[in-house]
């Protein structure tokens, strides 16, 4: 019986790691994919308030229009949808 019952709170604490090493990953996955949602916010909001002008937007947004371009390419986002709005 104390044999069965070490072996049971042993199996419950390898499970618990496991949940924390899971629960760290989903932690750090969820962050990323909200810093990359604001991200894309971030860009449509300074796109439509520029109505589309890429180098405007940059200025706006602070960052170089490189990185501007490389991040629209990246999310899929068309300047040209907010050229007409």
């Amino acid at each position: 019986m104390v044999r069965e019952l070490r072996g049971l709170i042993r199996a419950m604490v390898r499970s618990s790691e496991q949940a924390r090493e899971e629960l760290r990953f989903s932690l750090r996955e969820i962050a990323g994919r909200a810093a990359a949602e604001a991200e894309r916010q971030a860009i449509r909001l300074a796109l439509r308030a520029t109505r589309g002008n890429k180098s405007q937007a940059a200025r706006l947004l602070r960052v170089d229009y490189k990185t501007l371009h490389v991040k629209i390419k990246q999310f899929g986002i068309s300047a040209e949808q907010f050229r007409q709005s």
